[in-house]
């Protein structure tokens, strides 16, 4: 028998960025790590709290999306595809179309949530190392892209332009990203202090003004 390692992965949807991060960023100064994105150090941050929390005792590893293979530019894991088998969200792959519009053009697949839709990121996978099962069964997840129709609309929005926020909203969800998450992402690490100080800013305010209620 095949003994699987149990491991699940790990999305945030917009509340990381507009809830999550002002609280990371109010009780640590993101300029002493000049290099790092905050998004990451934020995940770090409260993924190592909670597993640290919610799983004492445990052996787990914590994988992150920006780890990369020694010596490479390849991710250690392939986020899409650990969580289309982790069942938290379909995999769109240009092989599922029957009859491609676009040739032998090289197309990228996109993940969409049922939940999300393409409001969401991958941020881990957590690996238990000390819990093995021969019996772990794969759940395919659930493809909320049902019709080809839809499918080569997603991946036709996504290859021509990822940062234009329309492929996202292939399915309806009332978990979109606000306009200054847009931005964040959309803008180049190496120029996103100002947006990072303007979050911390407006943040620091509603706490003054929370002090003098």
């Amino acid at each position: 028998a095949v003994v699987s390692t149990q491991s699940t992965g790990v999305l945030s949807n917009g509340d990381m960025f507009d809830k999550t991060l002002p609280e990371y960023l109010l009780e640590h100064d993101p300029t002493l790590e000049k290099t790092k994105d905050c998004i990451d150090l934020c995940t770090k941050h409260f993924m190592q709290k909670a597993v640290k929390e919610c799983y004492p005792g445990e052996e787990v590893d914590i994988i992150y999306d920006w780890e990369l293979q020694a010596g490479t530019r390849l991710p250690i894991v392939n986020m899409s595809t650990a969580g289309h088998a982790a069942g938290l969200a379909h995999y769109n792959l240009p092989q599922e179309i029957t009859n491609p519009p676009w040739g032998e053009q090289k197309m990228f697949g996109c993940s969409v949530s049922p939940k999300y839709g393409g409001w969401f990121g991958y941020r881990a996978v957590l690996v238990f190392k000390n819990i093995q099962d021969d019996k772990i069964e794969y759940l395919a997840p659930h493809d909320a892209v049902e019709s080809q129709e839809q499918k080569v609309r997603l991946l036709k929005a996504f290859n021509k332009d990822w940062k234009d926020p329309a492929w996202r909203d292939i399915i309806y969800t009332d978990k979109r990203y606000s306009d200054e998450q847009l931005e964040y992402f959309n803008t180049l690490p190496s120029n996103r202090a100002h947006l990072i100080n303007a979050i911390l800013d407006r943040h620091k305010e509603g706490e003054d003004d929370k002090k003098e209620m």
